[in-house]
């Protein structure tokens, strides 16, 4: 597999330092990448020491053994004390020269890395590791059942090879606390409290202008977010609609959305959803819900979980899947989109980043097989497959969630270990990772590489199920508009067009997606916030002020809730004060950390438990923003995409007169008895010097005011607060201390996260 590695991406990136020590700080951004020819890139790719197909077999005899290792180590030995080489099993070790066979990762030593790749590599021969598979007899047939060689199986099983189920699709999820279920059993928790609308109402309802993300968290915290979500959980209802159990969420009398008309009886309808077989019958064995979908970062969104679904998204040819002329999914015969994810179309974002990665998939496939014409269909889709699961791995360790969560949340990968249990939690999938739902805005905008609108903006309630819209617009667009815009900030206000208008009209579809949160919290028999806290080993807190410093969400909390101990783990969760370094409260923060901890160090399969040194940086130097540029025509994105901190500066100048001391004392001694006046005028000189306190405003592209600044003691400034891309002006604003300007105003671009725009000077009078 290393053979096709430096094919994959078609580009190069210089990595500034090792994957265990990635430089992640949003200021010093890694090199971006350039377009380089592939033959350039075969070039580099060469390995000139050893077999570049098994680079582990360091004494060439064909196979990878225990006696490979030995050989590095002799030769380790050898370089730093010499005497005699070591024997195996009562043979002799083959002398092969000064690092010439044995530096097994190529970069120009021989240490005990290369000895633990020897290792690393026997171990996942053992355990079963990437190899080319043959293409299957027919499409339907399991291309891992019978052929020798494994890959990662689309439903997840296998993963764990002493418990195959672990992780696989259509098995319960876990929890972290007891469950609260009203007769310990199956029965919704939550009686005793308001009802979920009366909730949403009294501490969801957002601000007419929202409130932006203080860690310029940009729209792709949520788009990433969402689709990363649709590759590891799914709580469906039964199957059977005879089955279904309604939980209806009471709507307060008198609710001016949903029952203007004051009858009391309205309600926004649930359905339970679905528990596990054998579940529910007892406090023994209390109501369990089912993950339909794997529960590992394996691109399940992209290809399924289900062979029969991965089947009918390829196109068994040159390993490709399927995908419309115009780059998008591919639509049944009712203009349904088919994806390996059956919520695909919820919104046209969500449906961008799924066209985005199935066009990531056939590029790659195309270049694996003009690099290797003679590869069948099986294996050119199968290598493809594990490059794109390993970037959608990469950029949610990497990228996503030290952007969210602050770049220590998580514990330092330590290698595979088969004892951990990589299930979804009920408290992550039902509650902790629906933080999302907080952080989109209103309006979903399209932009241009120079970040000017080039559509007019949708409202979100516009974008719900209506792909159809990406004929008109494409992916490319949308894409920009997620890297140029700030996310709304995490915390419980949630925007009308999902607190209001989900899906549709109060009355003719439309739901409160808050209420459903927390009515979904009660069906599935979540813990409250305080018992899960005690449960992850936090300390309950004795009071709402603990919870969070906003002294009027205390007193809604109390006045809902009455009992510290009672509150509803959504609400809890988004109502705690933000963890330092992270835009989530300390118990989502840990709850949300486990879980991906859990998902990355029990999945056998994770990329850097099965690929090369050389192999993980290449992974790990290809961002999001990487693959989206060289998949659209998008050209423009910051490095990290995840954040948008474009600036603005400049310093605010005036001329003024200094009297030239030392020239003075000069010219005196030399002109005794000239007119002191006429001395004076000539030590006398103009001085540009930095002007303090002045007031500058930013100016969006309506004229309104966004932002003002006030210069420091030498005058400078600096604009940072930016909520999206696009054309901007600066001014002084009026005083009476200054008289005059030398521009009214300066017109500047903002194009993207990246755009730091310097030397927005201003000289003025005062």
């Amino acid at each position: 597999m290393a053979r096709f590695w430096n094919r994959w991406t078609g580009r190069s990136k210089t990595s500034q330092s090792t994957h265990k020590k990635r430089d992640k700080t949003r200021k010093s951004p890694r090199r971006r990448l350039k377009s380089e020819t592939l033959e350039t890139r075969q070039l580099l790719a060469a390995n000139l020491f050893h077999n570049e197909l098994i680079p582990e077999d360091t004494n060439e005899d064909g196979v990878v053994s225990a006696i490979d290792a030995l050989t590095i180590i002799n030769e380790i030995n050898r370089q730093t004390r010499g005497g005699d080489v070591a024997t195996g099993d009562g043979g002799q070790v083959e002398d092969r020269g000064r690092g010439r066979m044995t530096d097994v990762n190529n970069d120009g030593r021989d240490t005990a890395l290369d000895a633990l790749m020897v290792i690393n590599r026997l171990h996942r021969e053992r355990n079963g590791g990437f190899n080319p598979v043959q293409k299957p007899e027919t499409p339907n047939e399991d291309p891992t059942g019978d052929l020798g060689t494994e890959v990662r199986s689309v439903d997840g099983t296998g993963n764990n090879l002493e418990t195959p189920e672990l992780g696989s699709a259509d098995t319960a999820l876990i929890r972290i606390a007891e469950n609260d279920y009203a007769d310990g059993i199956s029965e919704p928790a939550g009686e005793d409290r308001p009802s979920a609308r009366e909730i949403s109402n009294t501490v969801s309802a957002a601000a007419p202008d929202g409130t932006t993300n203080e860690r310029d968290l940009s729209s792709f915290v949520f788009i990433w977010g969402q689709f990363l979500d649709h590759d590891i959980d799914l709580s469906l209802q039964p199957a059977n609609e005879a089955d279904e159990i309604a939980f209806d969420i009471e709507v307060p009398t008198g609710d001016p959305l949903f029952d203007p008309a004051g009858t009391g009886e309205e309600t926004i309808h649930l359905t339970r959803s679905d528990i596990a077989e054998g579940t529910g019958t007892s406090i023994d064995t209390p109501a369990e819900q089912v993950n339909a979908i794997t529960a590992w970062v394996d691109g399940s969104q992209v290809y399924g979980s289900t062979q029969t679904v991965a089947d009918s998204l390829r196109e068994f040819e040159g390993g490709r899947m399927l995908m419309s002329d115009d780059g998008l999914l591919p639509t049944d015969d009712n203009g349904n989109v088919l994806a390996g994810d059956i919520r695909a179309s919820e919104n046209i974002a969500l449906t961008s980043m799924h066209a985005l990665f199935i066009r990531e998939h056939n590029r790659l496939a195309d270049e694996i097989s003009a690099a290797n014409p003679d590869l069948t269909d099986e294996e050119i889709y199968q290598q493809a497959r594990e490059i794109v699961i390993a970037e959608l791995q990469s950029i949610t360790y990497n990228e996503f969630l030290p952007a969210l969560l602050g770049e220590d949340a998580l514990a330092e990968y330590e290698g595979y270990d088969s004892s951990v249990d990589p299930s979804i939690a009920n408290e992550f999938s039902t509650a902790a990772f629906r933080f999302g739902h907080t952080t989109l805005n209103d309006t979903i905008g399209f932009y241009g590489n120079d970040g000017l609108d080039v559509e007019d903006a949708i409202s979100l309630a516009d974008a719900f199920f209506n792909s159809s819209l990406l004929e008109e617009t494409g992916i490319d667009s949308i894409l920009k508009s997620g890297a140029s815009t700030l996310s709304q900030e995490t915390d419980l206000e949630v925007v009308d067009s999902l607190r209001n208008f989900l899906f549709g009209q109060p009355g003719s579809g439309g739901f409160d997606l808050v209420s459903l949160n927390i009515q979904r919290g009660r069906d599935h028999g979540l813990a409250d916030f305080n018992s899960v806290r005690e449960a992850i080993g936090l300390e309950a807190y004795d009071s709402f002020d603990q919870i969070t410093s906003d002294v009027e969400l205390q007193g809604k909390l109390e006045t809902l809730y009455g009992d510290v101990n009672n509150i509803d783990l959504w609400v809890g969760l988004l109502a705690e004060d933000h963890a330092e370094g992270s835009s989530l409260g300390e118990t989502s923060t840990l709850i949300i950390a486990d879980q991906f901890e859990r998902l990355r160090d029990g999945d056998r399969f994770y990329y850097e438990n099965t690929m090369t040194s050389s192999e993980i940086r290449e992974i790990e130097n290809t961002t999001l923003a990487d693959i989206i540029e060289r998949n659209t025509t998008n050209t423009s994105l910051q490095s990290n995409v995840f954040f948008f901190t474009p600036t603005i500066a400049g310093t605010v100048t005036t001329d003024t007169p200094v009297v030239e001391q030392v020239a003075n004392q000069q010219r005196g001694r030399q002109d005794r008895g000239n007119d002191r006046r006429s001395r004076g005028s000539n030590d006398i000189r103009q001085s540009t010097v930095g002007v303090e306190g002045v007031t500058l405003e930013l100016l969006d592209s309506e004229g309104d005011v966004v932002d003002t600044v006030i210069t420091n003691s030498d005058g400078n400034y600096e604009f940072d607060s930016f909520d999206r891309s696009g054309e901007y002006q600066v001014r002084v604003a009026s005083s009476n201390e200054i008289t005059s300007v030398n521009s009214d105003s300066i017109d500047l671009l903002v194009s993207s996260g990246d755009s730091h725009l310097k030397n927005v000077d201003f000289s003025v009078m005062v």
